[in-house]
């Protein structure tokens, strides 16, 4: 029984304090850590990138380029023909866009080729084609049925530089401009400026041709729709003029233009009856006046449009004169005068003549009145007369109007045509192209390919995004374990401690090793490695940590009931540490004053016998066969006091393990005689060595190696113990990168601590 001060339950483990919220660039430091992780994963690809680039920069013939600059501007003033019309944006954008395609068109590049005579420049030429290439032409010619034989050799030797050309050749836009760069890219300075120049003379002497050429034709056949134009411009004219003449409708001139006459007759009678009505008014009221006027009323002035009537106004004022003198002669003689008599009788025949006056006027304003009637009858019936002869003139206007239509129609056309004939003429004796050169290419100083900036860069770049991805890939694709949240959750047991690695025990298969195991065999000793015995000489050191832990966990198992006394080291995997694991964990016990055994089990991989007792035949099998002694098939140190017992025959033929009755009676005597055994068990998944001594061993430390086991490897073990109902202590984390550790944070409790343990409770 482990005798250990802390044997006493412990307290729960605190409760686990409520989630909190994550922090601002709570994945910044696990960023971080990924980016040190694979720092040098990362560094060495982009160093390969640099160094390719640099190596593509060494090797890369360099490449100059060219540049000539046109305008094309569609709103040039026109020396002759004036400003041109200018459209929408878009249309001159497309303008524009549809000139640098021309630019880039075969016929340019075959002007430039014929001014240059490139098809006998030997750059200009094709290489002779490879043997692959070679048979790749043979076999589209078999297929396509098609050759060359028939293709005269200087148009295919002008065909293939028009093709070397395109390609050196780039023509861009600047941005929404009319500015137009023509680039060109060739191995000689002089040689780029040349073939810039060149296409630029080539696509300017073009457009002139074009234009010219346009121009002549649209002259032509301007020239002859003319002819035809004023043809029937002068046909329809007669046309219009002959209808008249068969309609009698004439024009006339009027202050407003020109007018049909009976439409300059219906006015003027339109005015003469309003004349007419105004003056048979005017008679009418005279005459209606007239017939209303009394003597009394003219003798007393009532009568006020008579005053100029020369005869009414003389009785009128005769009348006055005679009735003042009569009322003057009455006052005086009396009213039975003679002379009053004399007078009276005088102004009666005065009212008489008024009377006889005021007749004949009402006779001459009754003939006023009947003529101003007539007059407007007359007047009248001639508007009524012409009103049908212009209702019938609009009539058989209807088709005149067409025919106006069509003869002016004809007409505008006509003068349209002839202006258009006239600009087209102008254009053919001064064409002018739309674009301009503004600046000619001149021969490159520096090189503009390959750029070692940018190509430095930017093979950087990929070395980077390839050292990225691999390092992403890399880290999605390792499952084994990293953390001891990864361990805990791979296995659900505690994590019982966290051991660095250490130096290989590849020395015990050195000279000198064995020259020290031979001069301690002779003194009667064994030679134990130091490996076995850093958890004893090193008591901060991560071994004795996990040694600690186990002890611990084994401690809390007794005092819940449990006497753990056979403790059984166990990996998934072979190669996990597990007999340096063990030896650690029985020579510290040992030391601490247990009766302490460890027994190598396992008889596949019997290394912890190759350490301790290579010479030793006698050993587990014998014991468990019953043809040894427990003192024959052990080996004690002095030291520690420990007792070991090894596989049997390890030189020659190994026996086989032995069964499950011997197993149990082995075991049985070892608890017996010794406070602890530890047992150095075989793989979980290389046997079911561990599935059958369940029920006899207390309990289990599975040892994992770091960043070797996966995780599902380690479900796959753990899950062929959980029918026997196997107790497991916890999990030690062996061979572990401090280091590279720190760099892979757990999830649970932040980066783990190497050399620590995590004590806990297991099973």
């Amino acid at each position: 029984m482990l005798n250990f001060p802390f044997a006493a339950p412990q307290a729960p483990n605190p409760s686990v304090p409520p989630r909190q919220d994550a922090a601002p660039f709570a994945w910044l430091p696990a960023g971080v850590a990924f980016l040190r992780r694979r720092l040098v994963l990362i560094a060495g690809c982009a160093a390969v990138g640099v160094v390719l680039g640099a190596g593509y920069l060494a090797t890369t013939t360099p490449q100059y380029t060219a540049v000539a600059t046109l305008t094309i501007d569609t709103r040039r003033a026109h020396p002759v023909g004036g400003q041109q019309s200018s459209g929408d944006w878009q249309s001159e954008s497309a303008y524009v866009e549809s000139q640098v395609e021309l630019i880039r068109s075969p016929a340019t590049l075959r002007g430039v080729v014929e001014r240059l005579q490139l098809d006998s420049d030997p750059s200009f030429r094709p290489t002779p084609p490879g043997a692959i290439r070679a048979m790749v032409t043979a076999a589209k010619r078999w297929l396509t049925g098609a050759g060359d034989a028939a293709i005269d050799p200087t148009l295919r030797g002008q065909a293939l530089a028009g093709t070397a050309l395109a390609r050196m050749l780039e023509v861009w836009r600047i941005g929404t401009t009319s500015v137009v760069e023509v680039r060109v890219r060739t191995a000689d300075r002089a040689l780029s400026a040349r073939l810039a120049n060149a296409v630029t003379e080539a696509y300017m002497a073009q457009q002139l041709v074009a234009i010219s050429e346009t121009t002549r034709r649209a002259g032509g056949w301007l020239e002859t729709r003319i002819v035809e134009l004023r043809g029937q411009a002068v046909a329809a004219d007669r046309a219009v003029q002959e209808y008249k003449a068969r309609n009698n409708i004439v024009d006339v001139g009027t202050g407003a233009g020109i007018g049909l006459l009976n439409e300059q007759q219906v006015g003027e009678l339109n005015v003469q009856v309003a004349a007419a009505r105004a003056r048979l008014a005017e008679a009418e009221a005279r005459f209606q006046r007239a017939q209303a006027n009394t003597v009394n009323g003219v003798t007393e002035g009532v009568v006020s449009d008579l005053g100029q009537n020369p005869v009414m106004a003389g009785l009128r004022q005769q009348f006055l004169d005679g009735s003042r003198r009569l009322v003057e002669l009455t006052a005086r003689q009396g009213p039975n005068h003679g002379a009053v008599v004399l007078q009276r009788n005088a102004v009666a025949e005065l009212q008489r003549s008024i009377q006889n006056e005021l007749a004949r006027l009402t006779e001459t304003y009754r003939g006023d009145y009947e003529v101003a009637q007539a007059n407007l009858r007359a007047i009248q019936d001639r508007l009524a007369e012409q009103i049908a002869i212009a209702a019938q003139t609009n009539i058989e206007r209807s088709e005149l109007r067409s025919l106006q239509s069509s003869a002016d129609a004809y007409r505008q056309i006509y003068e349209t045509f002839l202006q258009r004939f006239t600009q087209a003429m102008q254009d053919q004796s001064y064409p002018i192209s739309d674009a301009r050169v503004a600046a000619v290419a001149l021969a490159p100083i520096d090189p503009s390919h390959p750029r070692a900036a940018i190509v430095l860069a930017v093979a950087l770049a990929l070395g980077l995004a390839l050292g990225m991805t691999t390092a992403v890939a890399r880290e999605a694709l390792d499952g084994t374990v990293r953390t001891v949240a990864q361990l805990r959750r791979a296995t659900g047991l505690q994590c019982l401690g966290a051991v660095p690695r250490q130096g290989a025990l590849g020395f015990a298969k050195g000279w000198r090793w064995r020259q020290a195991r031979r001069a301690r065999a002779a003194r009667g000793q064994r030679l134990v490695p130091a490996a076995f015995l850093r958890a004893l000489r090193d008591p901060d050191s991560g071994i004795a940590e996990a040694v600690h832990g186990v002890r611990v966990a084994a401690a809390r198992q007794s005092a819940r009931g449990r006497d753990v006394r056979v403790i059984g080291c166990v990996a998934a995997v072979g190669d996990e540490g597990t007999s340096t694991f063990a030896a650690n964990l029985a020579f510290a016990l040992a030391a601490d004053g247990q009766r302490s055994v460890l027994v190598d089990w396992n008889a596949a991989a019997p290394w912890l016998t190759k350490m301790l007792g290579p010479h030793q035949r006698i050993g587990l099998q014998d014991l468990a066969f019953g043809e040894a002694s427990l003192t024959e098939a052990s080996w004690l140190d002095s030291d520690t006091g420990l007792r070991f017992i090894g596989q049997s025959h390890v030189c020659g033929h190994g026996r086989p393990p032995p069964s499950t009755a011997s197993a149990r009676a082995v075991l049985a005597r070892l608890r017996e005689g010794h406070d602890i055994v530890v047992l150095d068990l075989p793989p979980l998944l290389a046997g079911n060595t561990a599935v059958r001594l369940s029920d006899i061993v207390d309990g289990f430390v599975l040892v994992t190696r770091w960043g070797s086991t996966s995780q599902p490897i380690l479900s796959e073990a753990l899950s062929r113990t959980a029918a026997a109902d196997a107790l497991f202590l916890g999990a030690v984390l062996n061979r572990c990168d401090p280091a590279r550790m720190r760099l892979y944070p757990d999830e649970a409790a932040g980066p783990l601590q190497v050399g620590l343990p995590v004590p806990a409770a297991a099973g």
